[in-house]
C-alpha cells in the first residue's frame, strides 16, 4: 500500500498496520482528546471562513479562551491575502530526482504534479498508487508567497516536521510560490497559551529536494516494514497475510 493522508497524529497506527488507513472511520475508536481537537478546528475553520466570532456549542465552551487567542494570532495575516481553509492536495511523485547539468531547475518538476482536491468531500481521499494526500488547515497566499498552518491541540511530535514540509512542497507546486512558510501551531486548550514551530522555505529549494522531501514523508507515514500487530475487531476481517495477530487470531 502506497498511500498515505498526511496527519501526523495517525502516522504510528499506519506504522503498526498498514491496511488500516482502508478501514472505515466507524473501525477507529478516537480518544477524547482527538474529538475535543477537531471539535476546536471545526470552530475555528467556521469563525476564519466566516470572518466572525461563532457560536459555541455549549460543550465547546471551555475552549473559547483558546480559540480567541488563536482568532488573534492569525487574523493580522489574512488582510489583503487568499485564504484557503481545510484546502486538501493530491500530490503524484513520478519518475527521478536529479537534477539538470547547466539548469537551475531540477528534473523532478517535469515528472511530479500537484493539484487541488474538491473540498465537497476531499476527506474520502481516493484509493491511487504512487499518491500522497495531504489537508492543510489554513494556506494564506500573499504577493507570490504563501503561509501553509496546521494546527495541532497536542503534543509536539517529530512526526509534525516531515507533515509540514511536505505540505510546503505541495503549496509550492500546487499554487505556484517562490517561498513557503510552513507553522506548526500549537494550541494549548487549556491556557490558551500558543506556540509555533515555523520553516522558512523557497520554492527552489523544495523542488530541488523534492526527492529527499517524499522519501521521507513516505517512510514515516507508510513505510510497511513494520509490520507490528495492532489488535482491533477488524483484525478478524483484515485480509493481510503474515501479521502476528492476524495468525494468532486465525487459531
Amino acid at each position: 500500500m502506497t498511500q498515505s493522508v498526511l496527519s501526523a497524529s495517525g502516522a504510528r497506527r499506519w506504522l503498526a498496520c498498514a491496511l488500516s488507513a482502508r478501514l472505515p472511520e466507524e473501525a477507529s475508536s478516537p480518544g477524547p482528546a482527538a474529538i475535543t481537537g477537531t471539535r476546536f478546528h471545526k470552530a475555528l475553520e467556521g469563525a476564519i471562513t466566516a470572518q466572525q466570532w461563532v457560536d459555541l456549542d455549549p460543550l465547546d465552551e471551555h475552549m473559547a479562551p483558546a480559540l480567541r487567542a488563536t482568532l488573534e494570532w492569525v487574523t493580522p495575516q489574512l488582510s489583503d491575502a487568499e485564504v484557503l481553509v481545510e484546502q486538501a492536495y493530491e500530490l503524484k511523485p513520478l519518475g527521478h530526482y536529479e537534477q539538470i547539468p547547466q539548469k537551475r531547475e531540477p528534473q523532478w518538476r517535469e515528472t511530479m504534479g500537484c493539484s487541488r482536491i474538491a473540498l465537497t468531500g476531499h476527506r474520502e481521499y481516493p484509493m491511487r498508487y504512487g499518491c500522497i494526500y495531504g489537508t492543510a488547515d489554513l494556506v494564506i497566499l500573499s504577493k507570490g508567497s504563501a503561509h501553509v498552518i496546521d494546527w495541532k491541540t497536542g503534543k509536539k511530535s517529530d512526526d509534525h516536521e516531515a507533515q509540514l514540509l511536505t505540505l510546503a512542497l505541495m503549496v509550492a507546486e500546487a499554487e505556484k510560490v517562490s517561498h513557503v512558510r510552513a507553522s506548526a501551531v500549537y494550541v494549548n486548550l487549556t491556557n490558551a497559551k500558543i506556540t509555533e514551530r515555523s520553516w522558512l522555505f523557497d520554492a527552489f529549494d523544495l523542488h530541488l529536494h523534492a526527492g529527499a522531501i517524499v522519501s521521507s514523508a513516505m517512510k514515516i507515514l507508510v513505510d510497511k516494514a513494520m509490520p507490528d500487530a495492532n489488535p482491533g475487531p477488524h483484525c478478524h476481517f483484515c485480509p493481510a497475510i503474515g501479521c502476528p495477530e492476524k495468525l494468532r487470531t486465525s487459531r
